[in-house]
């Protein structure tokens, strides 16, 4: 499935300029709204500040200042926006002239530009304070920054180009251009000066800009798009005890984030419930199916005074109440369940047997905590650590709504359900009906020796009885193994959990000193996941591998764990003793599947820890997929060349290729790309390995990065080459550069994105590590080494993100 993360939300269209338009009335043309946003953070320091105060008078200067031309307002910011005047503060320019004269350096270690972009949308462009948009009049945006924003700018920039306002961007030095480029109307429209004694000049590049606006011979049109996400109820269960300002603040940003999702009956429904000591319903998931109908409700949502909060009967409520169809839920379609709790307290009740009786139903629990809220608590009711958030207050949300934002539309499980209990008024434990094929593959060695293998079949045993054993639900299998592997029973030995429970009570140790992990893991691969034994993987029944061990593995394991992950088998692991904590990371699929304890006797508690992955995390077990790989072609890698093509082979061999399977593109670049082979040319891997182990450098000067990532939008990734987009088949960029590009790659790689390609960026030696970032899906998926000769350790940090990537 494309999952499709955070998306750019505006398009621009079209800049007309002078002469494409008729010309309007005099009295409509000259006149704006003018914003005025300065950087009065340590970025540019008392002794600057004066410089840039002068530029901002010389703005203002050439301007028809005036109630009916143009007005201004300004605000500076560091770690908050601090509004100096309003559009209707002043009526005259020496008023606006003086008010600017007496500004001073406030200073402060956060240049937040997010918040104070934010602030200038809600705050600074309405009619109460003197904007006039409802009476036509273009609204525009100068920011003048030296240095980065300390915190996101995404919610910012999309409420300003929502609302059309044309923002400009002055940079002074080269530390802010991102920045600016980014929230710019358009990247044109962004000034950037050498120092800030050459910062004064920038008022006579800007003037044509902003008189064009004055004048109506600049026009934007803005074009408003909504993250593309898939089908999915979201319920917000809000701590309603968090007084006012914190309430207003989570109201808003969940008003944010219905504007950019598909919200339908068909698509992304969202319900809101409070509590205190109570739960209190606000909407059910099909109260409201559209964003104005929705937005208008959350209106509702109000602070209500308490000092305890239940959380634990909250979640009983969200569980027993609203996952029902008749309440909109579509649980039983298989449609994910997300549930988003917002707390500032810890709770006077029990949490852990209600959150597990979510996790067995397969709702994606997230918890976001601020002030009193328990940390640890927080993880219990989450379905993982990676989806818990503490935030110093909730305001913090309209600042950095990334990574919530980014889990709540991205995030999916997969779980077949039992209907929902009715109401009830005491916590009750799901019987979950789960379908999938379990192997445990147990550590039978001198590692674990007698004294812990009752350990270890007491945890087997506590996750079976937590299981719907029989053949149309879960099944089980166990192997054994030291030196070699033994199996003791297949999938399709045994049809109800008794008989299993029994089996797994007799395990005898095997015994031996050596442990050849990666053989018996390759056995596993070999005769316990096929049809003749038991598996149900043809059917799409999800499977999954838990591996036991007590000690180091003698032979290779990394690799046998990437042929299992292209296999769409789930591997977990379970260690404790002298088990190599860290390799076992990298063995799991993705390396929160793996579980360590330094004693064994704490093993059959880790069932409970396990379960709620266990049953809900679903591995990729369609093996369709486009792998494009982009390399660096210059003269400059010549001598290195041997290395790239190793690099290429190692990502290649764990893959499935074919033509129905994995699909393999490769092309090189410098100043234009050159593709050595397209998706649709070979059909098999070895005639891929072939290619690749045949290729050398089609030579170059330099790298236009940019360019190539549009040849790979335009050409490679499209259905005539053999790109699988519309078949919804997953695509994947690999991009790996040994110098920086010339040109720009933000936008081209944007525009990849924006198509649902998974790009993952590689630099070596003299790459712009910025741009490797910039390029690649996000910070995770960037990978730099100083050498070409330390390519070799990348392959398997890329595969790794390729698998999480897919869940």
């Amino acid at each position: 499935m494309r999952r499709p993360r955070l998306l750019p939300l505006c398009a621009l269209l079209g800049v007309l300029f002078a002469g494409l338009l008729p010309k309007l009335d005099a009295q409509e043309q000259d006149s704006a709204d003018l914003v005025l946003l300065i950087d009065g953070s340590q970025n540019v320091g008392a002794a600057n500040f004066p410089f840039v105060r002068d530029l901002v008078l010389r703005i203002i200067e050439p301007l028809d200042v005036g109630r009916d031309a143009v007005r201004v307002a300004l605000a500076v910011y560091n770690g908050n926006p601090e509004i100096k005047f309003y559009l209707n503060s002043y009526d005259s320019k020496s008023s606006v002239l003086e008010a600017v004269k007496g500004l001073t350096y406030s200073g402060g270690d956060e240049s937040n530009l997010g918040a104070a972009l934010e602030e200038v949308a809600e705050s600074l462009l309405s009619q109460t304070a003197g904007g006039r948009a409802d009476e036509g009049v273009p609204q525009m945006l100068v920011v003048i920054s030296a240095g980065p924003s300390t915190d996101d700018t995404g919610a910012g920039d999309r409420a300003l180009k929502r609302a059309g306002i044309i923002t400009f961007g002055v940079t002074i030095g080269d530390t802010a251009t991102t920045d600016l480029e980014a929230v710019a109307t358009d990247k044109s429209f962004v000034m950037s000066a050498p120092d800030f004694r050459a910062v004064a000049n920038m008022g006579d590049q800007l003037l044509p800009y902003i008189n064009g606006v004055v004048q109506r011979s600049i026009i934007v049109h803005n074009e408003f798009t909504e993250l593309a996400v898939g089908k999915r109820d979201i319920i917000f269960l809000i701590d309603s005890t968090m007084g006012a300002t914190l309430i207003n603040s989570v109201r808003e940003f969940i008003k944010r984030f219905v504007d950019v999702m598909p919200i339908g009956p068909d698509h992304v429904q969202v319900g809101v419930a409070q509590f205190s000591n109570a739960p209190r319903l606000e909407m059910d998931l099909n109260s409201h199916g559209s964003q104005e109908a929705l937005n208008a409700a959350l209106g509702a949502i109000k602070p209500r005074p308490g000092q305890t909060v239940n959380i634990g009967a909250a979640l009983d409520f969200v569980r027993t109440n609203m996952l029902r169809p008749e309440k909109g839920s579509r649980i039983q379609q298989g449609v994910p369940q997300l549930l988003l709790l917002m707390t500032s307290k810890r709770s006077s009740d029990n949490v852990e047997v209600p959150a597990a009786a979510l996790h067995r139903m397969g709702v994606l629990t997230l918890a976001a905590g601020s002030k009193a809220a328990n940390e640890q608590e927080l993880k219990q009711i989450a379905f993982a650590e990676s989806v818990v958030f503490m935030l110093k207050d909730f305001r913090a949300l309209l600042r950095n709504p990334r990574a919530i934002v980014d889990a709540l539309s991205t995030l999916a499980g997969v779980v077949v359900t039992e209907v929902p209990t009715e109401p009830v008024e005491i916590t009750t434990v799901q019987t979950q009906k789960v379908v999938r094929d379990i192997v445990f593959l147990v550590d039978g060695s001198n590692y674990i020796g007698s004294s812990n293998l009752p350990y270890v079949r007491d945890f087997m045993i506590n996750v079976v009885n937590q299981l719907d054993v029989r053949p149309d639900r879960v099944q089980i299998g166990l192997l054994q193994f030291a030196e070699n592997p033994n199996i003791e029973f297949y999938l399709n030995n045994y049809r109800n959990r008794q008989d299993v429970v029994d089996r797994i009570s007799q395990l005898r140790l095997m015994g031996g000193s050596v442990l050849n992990t990666g053989a018996a893991m390759q056995h596993a691969l070999a005769t316990m996941f096929q049809p003749s034994t038991g598996s149900r993987r043809k059917q799409g029944v999800q499977q999954v591998l838990v591996l036991i061990t007590g000690g180091p593995p003698n032979d290779e394991v990394k690799s046998v764990a990437d042929k299992l992950a292209v296999a769409g088998v789930l591997t977990f692991t379970v260690s404790s003793g002298q088990a190599d904590e860290a390799l076992l990371r990298t063995v799991a699929f993705v390396p929160d599947l793996a579980y360590h304890h330094a004693s064994f006797s704490n093993i059959p508690a880790m069932a409970e820890v396990i379960m709620p992955k266990l049953v809900t995390v679903v591995g990729d077990t369609d093996t369709e997929r486009d792998v494009a790989i982009l390399i660096d072609g210059t003269d400059s890698v010549r001598g290195e060349f041997a290395y790239i093509r190793d690099f290429i082979i190692k990502i290649l061999e764990p893959l499935d290729i074919g033509t129905d399977r994995v699909r393999v593109s490769v092309v090189q670049h410098s100043e234009k790309p050159a593709p050595i082979f397209y998706f649709n040319t070979y059909q098999t891997k070895e005639e891929v390995l072939r290619a690749v182990n045949s290729m050398s450098p089609t030579g170059g000067r330099s790298l236009n990065t940019g360019n190539a990532l549009r040849f790979m939008r335009d050409t490679i990734f499209s259905e005539r080459n053999g790109g699988r987009a519309a078949q919804n088949v997953p695509q994947f960029n690999i991009i790996l550069a040994g110098s920086r590009s010339r040109d720009n790659v933000k936008d081209p790689a944007g525009a990849l994105k924006t198509d649902g390609v998974i790009p993952f960026g590689v630099g070596v030696k003299n790459a712009d590590p910025k741009q490797i970032e910039a390029i690649s899906h996000n910070p995770s998926f960037a990978f730099t080494v100083k050498e070409f000769s330390e390519l070799s350790t990348i392959p398997s940090r890329i595969l790794c993100s390729y698998w999480m990537a897919l869940i």
